[in-house]
């Protein structure tokens, strides 16, 4: 049943959390804007008022997750102590991304499509995904304080990458077809993997 009315904010809500409802769901091939109405219990004209068309609505989506993906990095630094800390740095946050993109499947599938990078680069999407990424460059300039600027970027590209592979993997069912056990010593090597391309050390 339509909603007749939202207070200020509600609608935007709303709309967001039936996207993430409907790609959990298997759907994101065919989202579009007047399922998503129909879903959050508005009118098809309704999206239009936060939403200029589909793509700005899953900016938004990705946007939300870059956001809670960097919150988690933040918990997961912070929470770093004793010897090693840069390393440690590093292993929390693969760590946290790992973790995230396996709890917040939704979010994680629209994080990184072609359209939303394509988006208007002010978007507050890419500025979500740039801070992501420079807390792990932070991170390995910390480990590798002899490291030139231009090689810890590298470094921070190929390790996100890698667990960007294996996530990706992971969710679409695929490891579990190649792999007899996918349980938390796999994720482990996979954090050491990431931690080893960071520093230099593979």
């Amino acid at each position: 049943m339509a909603k007749s009315s939202y207070h200020h904010g509600d609608l935007r809500r709303a709309l967001v959390d039936a996207a993430l409802a409907l790609i959990q769901e298997g759907e994101l091939g065919t989202l579009s804007l007047r399922e998503v109405a129909r879903r959050a219990g508005v009118t098809p004209a309704a999206p239009y008022h936060h939403f200029r068309d589909k793509v700005e609505l899953l900016a938004a989506v990705a946007e939300e997750g870059f956001v809670a993906l960097g919150e988690r990095m933040d918990r997961a630094i912070e929470a770093v102590s004793g010897p090693q800390k840069g390393r440690a740095r590093i292993a929390a946050i693969a760590r946290a991304y790992l973790e995230f993109a396996r709890e917040r499947q939704a979010h994680y599938r629209v994080m990184f499509l072609p359209e939303v990078k394509a988006t208007d680069p002010a978007l507050g999407v890419h500025v979500a995904a740039d801070a992501s990424l420079a807390r792990l460059i932070m991170a390995i300039q910390s480990a590798t304080p002899k490291a030139d600027p231009g090689t810890v970027h590298r470094r921070a590209v190929i390790a996100w990458g890698a667990g960007h592979g294996i996530v990706s993997l992971w969710n679409d069912g695929l490891l579990e077809k190649k792999l007899s056990v996918v349980d938390d010593d796999f994720v482990d090597m996979v954090v050491d993997q990431m931690v080893s391309i960071a520093t230099g050390k593979s």
